[in-house]
């Protein structure tokens, strides 16, 4: 029988063998084009998002204990975990190095990794990328002038991709994954009501083969039923408005968050341990909750 590479993925619930957990370090506010902040990221912190600009060191320090205690849980339920080492992100971002979120720009499709070229920007000539890609004229902060796309947007259902188009990911970007897949791998766009989207992992979410919890405001059954992957799937609608909170400030993302869990197999999902309602939810599915405070 020939052994699997070491890196094989093709769905969003298949057994998680091995993880890379990441480091809070002295993390930043990601920077980018005034339109690409207006369009992702809420009003009432569009101002922290600047170069060199730092998250709060007591945020920080408590992120980097959830790490570890995320780390922990997993090992425990059997996952290989894999950590950098420290890493001072303040530190490489006053050396000119770009924060950006791993799970954004790397996935792995069957036995290859999708890698977003644009992460590549790190030590490199502001003039190399020339922004021909910011777009303040049209539907999204980017235009087509050149591949852009973010990982985060991708879902895998065995040989089909589902995608989206965002503020991150263009149609160029699209093609240029759609060439790079292994033989019999399609990409397939869904139609989400979004203005604002940037990744779709807070959009949709497969529990388990057969069974996809969705955001009702952001896409409809409908438009899901059309992607014959998913035509005769349990799709369930996320039947609560998440509730808002004050401390940790909620800097980058809305409460939909909670739609954003990690599968470990198709029976156990992680699950943010305050969040009682959304694991009641998923344990009703037939889901084993292992809570997490992150």
């Amino acid at each position: 029988m020939t052994s699997l590479p070491a890196v094989h993925a093709d769905d969003e619930w298949s057994p998680l063998r091995a993880v890379i957990v990441g480091r809070a370090g002295r993390s930043c506010f990601p920077s980018a084009s005034k339109r690409m902040i207006e369009a992702t990221m809420p009003s009432e912190h569009a101002h922290r998002f600047q170069p060199k600009s730092p998250f709060p060191e007591n945020l920080t320090a408590k992120a980097e204990a959830e790490l570890d205690r995320f780390a922990a849980i997993l090992e425990k339920e059997g996952v290989k975990v894999y950590r950098p080492t420290d890493i001072d992100w303040l530190a490489r971002a006053s050396r000119g190095s770009v924060a950006h979120e791993r799970s954004s720009s790397d996935t792995p499709i069957l036995d290859e990794l999708a890698h977003d070229p644009r992460v590549r920007v790190v030590r490199r000539p502001e003039y190399a990328f020339a922004d021909t890609l910011d777009d303040n004229e049209g539907k999204w902060a980017i235009n087509n002038s050149r591949p852009a796309f973010d990982t985060a947007d991708f879902m895998r259902f065995g040989r089909t991709l589902i995608d989206q188009y965002s503020h991150v990911t263009n149609q160029a970007g699209v093609d240029y994954v759609r060439q790079h897949l292994p033989p019999g791998y399609t990409i397939e766009m869904l139609d989400v009501n979004d203005p604002h989207a940037m990744h779709i992992d807070a959009t949709i979410l497969p529990l388990r083969e057969g069974l996809l919890v969705y955001h009702p405001h952001k896409v409809t059954e409908e438009a899901l039923r059309r992607h014959t992957v998913l035509a005769e799937w349990d799709l369930r609608a996320y039947p609560f408005t998440p509730e808002g909170r004050d401390e940790p400030p909620l800097y980058m993302t809305s409460p939909w968050l909670c739609l954003n869990a990690l599968v470990l197999d198709g029976k156990r999902v992680v699950v943010e341990a305050g969040d009682e309602r959304t694991a009641g939810w998923f344990e009703e599915l037939g889901m084993e909750c292992i809570r997490c405070p992150f």
